[in-house]
């Protein structure tokens, strides 16, 4: 306890810090929301703060981060909880007029295009009344123009954000409740959008988008497209036009963070202010003698920095970054720059005061731990190299550049290592080239790109062609960025997908880390460094039996709306992905985003086998990443061409990738992989059909007793082809239900021959075909069949082994579990 009070004394911000977080993620766990519950925290708070004033001095500072636990309880158990006219009519999806204000540009992606809209007005068949609530638009055909601060009235319905319930799933309720958003609204035709002048952004808002507007205009009729695109991302905080193709070369070469106006980029902006400002101040001999000039610097930096988060649209991202500078700009001007700690944990503490739910937020975690990283880290790799310490006393250009050089080179390093646990679990990949692409961009970006995209946009209200002067100056860095990272990014190995960490296993890494730093200056840290590294080989162990020596046959369902997607995990270490689920006419990559993540959360980086059972995009979409980056050896589908544009794209990925292909013919003797037999039961030549679902390839997977039928979209005329030429060889235990529960597949004589106990059915939740049916499900349960359905429970995970079926579901809160061959279990 000595050494952890010598480490938190001298700068007791920081355990008020971590018991202010503490407090939030308490309060956060608890799901309920209650006046009552309020109440008692407001008198638990009153009786803390009297007693901070009463206990005696040794035991004061434990009653004050009682006190910050129980206000970050309170703040974050008040935020949100507003009343909502929207939320109950979108989980009914209602259909309604609303009126409302554009709040941003609009974005297109293909034939749709999506705008944020902060509606005011509400009718429905009953009603008319106001409201205040953020709404995110969809606009499927003929969208008119639109451009911030216009009021427009408009027939939509209203459904709220779902999530893909999967292991490894991105919580997109979580990220859209972060920005504000109430629910989503989806328009079929543009024409029907109803222009009604100019709205009410307010006046703050309404401001900005004055000065912006202009700017946003220059910036389109005079760059071309990719550099407007990068313009917007950069000066305005606009991504609208950042599109994947201009967003890969990015990612590949670790440079994501560049299209975010955040920290990087506020303190970039301060760090040039401050230095021009001090330079021009230094000029005057008089200044030099009555003021501090670093003070007086660092005051008038505060003025560019509000200027350019301003700028940037005020977004959540650049406050934070705006609040964190200004405090390092303020501890500076009172001479306390160099308790930085004590500067960092006093920012944080800001931020999470105005907006408590910003800790769950990615751009929060990753500004708050780069900074950290970097503030543990530089320290360290300075003292490595001869020299470099003596250095920074040397006034000249050369010793300049070279801790310039240095400072880059260690920061980079110490924020890429820091973070790696934190981008691994969100982003599932590592950028090897990281590291020199930041050294060879970030210069670039913040000496050339930025100052004269800025004094550009500066000169936007002044002088056009000054503006486009500096616009076309910075444009030719934009290029010469942009050769840089298609560079860095084209190289095969630029990008390493790897597996997913648990929460357990993120905070096993920190605490690895910082029992190895802290092992000096923290007697205990040894001990702590043993447990973990124990832990960390448990868990080790755990997933290396699971993976690759585990003698059960493993099946998961996954949960990609209204699609099929299957993993098998054969005893052993094989695996077989039936189908890859996806959307028709949209860039959504449902591998990319759903299926692979999912995979990557179970540790498993090769798909042996790659199952197609028609071209269609529901059950295909997802297959172009996994056969991609997920080395299969075949690749098995029915024959089926189709011309559109992803199932080229799959095919000339099996192709380059030196994929087996197996057709229908090559599998009419089965396959027995890893002791489980796979048989293909349709098509044939006999029972080949002219449509696209009825010819979905049908495999029946057994093991030990245990049976699982694939019939892909199989509808009625193929199920009878199917039954009379397979009779009394389709009895199977659980049934993926065909064509996602649809009213014309299901035949009673097909469910007949099946006999299934358990009937699993994958179709999004109220998607547009109404599925599954109530025809159906009057069919499936006439048969005894017990009803899974993926939209209700999430992905499903069934084991089977001599033992039984072990039945589990991802979605939180419900777990499913089947003993034996009679009981089915549910476990709250």
């Amino acid at each position: 306890m000595h050494e952890v009070n010598k480490l938190f004394c001298p700068r007791p911000l920081i355990p008020v810090l971590l018991t202010f977080i503490f407090g939030i993620i308490t309060g956060k766990s608890l799901s309920f929301y209650s006046e009552l519950l309020i109440f008692f925290l407001l008198i638990l708070i009153v009786i803390t703060l009297s007693a901070c004033l009463l206990v005696r001095p040794s035991i004061k500072f434990t009653t004050f981060l009682i006190l910050f636990f129980l206000i970050g309880m309170l703040l974050i158990i008040n935020t949100g909880h507003h009343p909502s006219a929207l939320k109950e009519l979108a989980d009914r999806r209602e259909k309604v007029i609303l009126e409302g204000t554009i709040l941003c540009p609009i974005k297109f992606d293909r034939d749709t295009a999506r705008v944020e809209i902060r509606a005011e007005r509400l009718h429905t068949e009953l009603q008319a009344k106001r409201v205040d609530e953020k709404v995110y638009v969809t606009i499927y055909n003929h969208t008119p123009g639109l451009s911030p601060g216009q009021r427009i009235r408009f027939p939509a319905r209203l459904r709220l954000f779902t999530n893909f319930n999967n292991p490894g799933k991105y919580n997109y309720i979580q990220a859209m409740a972060l920005r504000g958003f109430t629910c989503s609204a989806s328009i079929s035709d543009g024409r029907r959008i109803v222009m009604m002048g100019e709205g009410g952004l307010g006046l703050f808002p309404g401001r900005l988008e004055a000065i912006r507007g202009p700017i946003r205009k220059l910036f389109q009729r005079t760059l071309p497209s990719k550099e407007c695109a990068i313009f917007r991302a950069l000066i305005l905080g606009e991504k609208q036009e950042i599109d994947h193709e201009l967003r890969e070369p990015f990612h590949r070469a670790g440079l994501g963070h560049l299209l975010a106006v955040s920290g990087l980029h506020i303190g970039l902006v301060a760090w040039i202010s401050f230095s021009v400002f001090k330079w021009l101040l230094t000029l005057s001999y008089g200044m030099t003698l009555k003021t501090n000039i670093r003070n007086t610097a660092a005051l008038i930096t505060c003025l560019p920095v509000i200027a350019y988060t301003c700028l940037a649209g005020f977004q959540v991202s650049s406050q934070r970054a705006m609040i964190m500078t200004l405090v390092y700009l303020v501890s500076m001007i009172i001479g306390r720059e160099k308790e930085i700690w004590s500067t960092l944990s006093l920012a944080c503490l800001a931020v999470l005061a105005l907006n408590p739910n910003e800790l769950f937020s990615l751009s929060f975690q990753l500004s708050f731990l780069a900074v950290v990283g970097i503030l543990l880290l530089v320290p360290v790799l300075f003292q490595l190299i001869p020299g470099l310490a003596e250095s920074r006393q040397k006034k000249s250009l050369v010793s300049s550049l070279s801790l310039y050089f240095w400072g880059l080179l260690f920061a980079t390093i110490s924020a890429t290592v820091f973070l790696l646990p934190l981008t691994v679990a969100y982003f599932n990949s590592i950028s090897l080239v990281s590291i020199p692409a930041n050294l060879t961009t970030v210069p670039i970006v913040g000496l050339w790109i930025l100052p004269l995209g800025l004094i550009g946009a500066f000169f936007a209200h002044a002088s056009t062609p000054l503006a486009e002067f500096f616009l076309q100056a910075s444009a030719w860095g934009v290029k010469l960025m942009m050769n840089i990272i298609q560079f860095w990014g084209h190289f095969s190995w630029a990008t390493m997908w790897v597996f997913k960490p648990s929460l357990f296993e993120i905070i096993l890494s920190y605490m690895f880390f910082l029992s190895v730093f802290f092992r000096k200056q923290w007697r205990p840290a040894r001990y702590v460094f043993l447990l973990v590294l124990f832990l960390l080989t448990l868990d080790f162990s755990f997933w290396l039996y699971s993976t690759r020596f585990s003698n059960k046959l493993r099946v998961t369902f996954f949960d990609v709306g209204d699609g099929n997607s299957a993993l098998v995990q054969f005893p052993g270490k094989e695996r077989m992905l039936i189908d890859g689920g996806g959307f028709s006419n949209s860039s959504f990559d449902m591998g990319r985003m759903v299926v692979g993540p999912a995979l990557f959360s179970k540790k498993i980086m090769r798909v042996d086998y790659v199952v197609l059972s028609h071209p269609q995009s529901d059950h295909m979409g997802g297959l172009n990443f996994i056969s991609s980056n997920f080395h299969p050896k075949e690749f098995w589908y029915n024959g089926d061409s189709v011309q559109t544009p992803s199932f080229i794209d799959l095919m000339s990925i099996i192709e380059s990738k030196g994929i087996d292909i197996i057709l229908p013919k090559d599998l009419e003797n089965g396959r027995e992989i890893s002791g489980v037999k796979v048989t293909l039961l349709h098509p044939s030549k006999k029972t080949a059909s002219t449509t696209l679902n009825n010819n979905s390839m049908v495999l029946r997977l057994s093991h030990k007793g245990w049976s699982f039928l694939f019939p892909g979209d199989l509808e009625n005329k193929g199920e009878r082809a199917l039954t009379s030429k397979a009779k009394g060889l389709l009895k199977s235990d659980i049934l993926l239900v065909p064509h996602h529960g649809s009213k014309g597949s299901s035949s009673e004589g097909f469910l007949r021959e099946i006999g299934p106990d358990i009937a699993i059915i994958s179709a999004g939740k109220d998607n547009y075909f109404g599925r599954p049916h109530a025809e159906t499900i009057e069919r499936l349960e006439k048969a005894g069949c017990r009803i899974i359905r993926i939209d209700q429970v999430g992905a499903v995970e069934i084991t089977a082994s001599i033992e039984g079926l072990d039945i589990r579901s991802f979605y939180p809160g419900l777990q499913l579990a089947l003993e034996g061959q009679g009981s089915f279990l549910w476990n709250p």
